[in-house]
């Protein structure tokens, strides 16, 4: 009876198993898989079994797949004349002429995809991507799980695909650069705007976890530093600026640089001052443009990096940062970039100005600033602050050597991320109360289309 139960229980223990020794891995087996039997492993954590998803992996042709807006949308780069994407895979020395473009995917799409919605890959490759040959699909994966921090599961992607065709120098580099968690090779990617969309998106998307990885271990001006480039790198990529993103790493520099810009321990450059008697900040503003005549700084800078209380000490320390504010506003995204030398220390969306009235592109700089300001319309007579015909919010912020253009406030927060205004850049109002603080007058805005 004792043997009949064992065996019993042997059956059924080898039945639970067997998923898990026919499952991914077998999938990887050049000479028997098929390209249809890739599959994403999933996240760590997952309570998914490897049997669900090789079954999700073989599913029938003509299925529609699982996925997200990227998937789903349109593609406006296709052209008839480049089927793989409107920005083709042109590294010197690489040559394709024998392969279908369509295998090569669409690298434009796929590095969109990485930065912006990574679950939703596994959708692509079984709809959209079907026809992308196996070594790219194992390419993108591999990324994927560099992007996830699985450090673990990449060999059975990457290994071979050093010899492969299909798969560019420059792709191939960043692969093997960053398999290990270092993000050196992807920030330089970033920083550089890589040409490859591909290489630049799985960049964006390697740096985004390093963010993560280095917020996680209080690492913040790291942090803010990697979650800045990506910022900045969003308004120049090829695809249209991604809102949800921005507003992801937005979220996550804002909580980064409370302890690092917005904080007297933070690794910023800085000039040092001793309070002494008598000393206010605005006296303390004066002495240090003495010093340096050509440094555009506000009391509200000096107060907030170093967390100020309501009254300053005798011989307390304080820290002027040297570092040049400006401001950068990008109209396609409508985002404003609020930066101390190249890094981003704040991002807001922002309204710009409506059909007609557009926001006009050029390079000015700060001039008066106005709390509760009084609305000057032109051919009208003043309005108010308070006055609901009185559209400026809060603060009002002139930008010098413009035609009456300003960032400022307003009672409409609605109308943020629209073009609704009559020219100007508009805040929500808790928004431009911050950044009225700790502009300096004199600091550099560029208006970017």
């Amino acid at each position: 009876m004792r043997t009949l139960i064992l065996v019993v229980l042997g059956g059924i223990a080898l039945f639970f198993a067997w998923p898990h020794f026919t499952g991914v891995d077998a999938a990887f087996e050049e000479e028997e898989a098929s390209v249809e039997d890739l599959t994403i492993p999933p996240p760590i954590g997952t309570l998914q079994a490897l049997a669900e998803l090789e079954e999700a992996s073989t599913t029938a042709e003509g299925v529609e797949p699982e996925s997200g807006a990227l998937v789903e949308q349109a593609d406006p780069t296709l052209t008839e004349g480049n089927p793989a994407g409107g920005v083709p895979l042109e590294v010197a020395g690489d040559e394709f002429d024998d392969l279908d473009l369509n295998a090569l995917g669409d690298p434009l799409f796929e590095g969109s995809l990485l930065v912006h919605a990574p679950g939703d890959l596994q959708g692509y490759l079984k709809g959209k991507g079907k026809e992308v040959s196996k070594n790219r699909k194992k390419l993108l994966i591999a990324y994927l799980l560099i992007a996830r921090g699985q450090y673990g599961q990449i060999s059975k992607y990457a290994d071979g695909l050093e010899e492969a065709g299909d798969v560019t120098r420059d792709e191939l580099e960043l692969l093997v650069g960053c398999r290990d968690g270092s993000v050196e090779l992807a920030l330089e990617a970033v920083s550089k705007r890589h040409k490859n969309p591909l290489v630049l998106g799985a960049s964006m998307s390697f740096v985004e976890r390093a963010a993560r990885e280095d917020s996680m271990a209080g690492d913040w001006g790291g942090a803010a530093s990697l979650l800045s480039s990506n910022l900045l790198a969003e308004i120049d990529a090829p695809w249209e600026a991604d809102g949800p993103s921005l507003e992801r790493w937005a979220s996550a520099l804002h909580d980064a640089q409370a302890s690092h810009r917005w904080s007297p321990e933070g690794s910023w450059r800085f000039l040092e001052v001793i309070v002494e008697p008598g000393d206010t900040l605005v006296g303390i503003r004066k002495k240090v443009i003495e010093i340096r005549p050509n440094m555009n700084l506000c009391t509200g800078l000096i107060e907030r990096s170093n967390q100020l209380g309501r009254y300053l000490r005798e011989n307390q320390v304080l820290r002027i940062p040297l570092d040049p504010v400006r401001t950068i506003i990008d109209l396609s995204a409508r985002w404003l970039f609020y930066l101390h030398g190249n890094e981003v220390v704040a991002a807001w969306p922002v309204a710009i100005g409506r059909v007609g009235q557009e926001t006009t592109p050029g390079s000015y700089s700060v001039g008066n600033k106005t709390p509760e300001p009084p609305w000057f319309p032109a051919g009208r007579k003043m309005v108010p602050y308070g006055d609901p015909e009185n559209p400026l919010g809060t603060r009002w912020i002139s930008l010098e050597g413009s035609k009456g253009l300003g960032i400022h406030g307003t009672w409409e927060p609605d109308t943020i991320g629209t073009m609704a205004s009559d020219g100007c850049i508009r805040l929500r109002n808790e928004l431009v109360e911050q950044l009225y603080e700790v502009i300096p007058q004199g600091s550099e805005v560029v208006i970017r289309p």
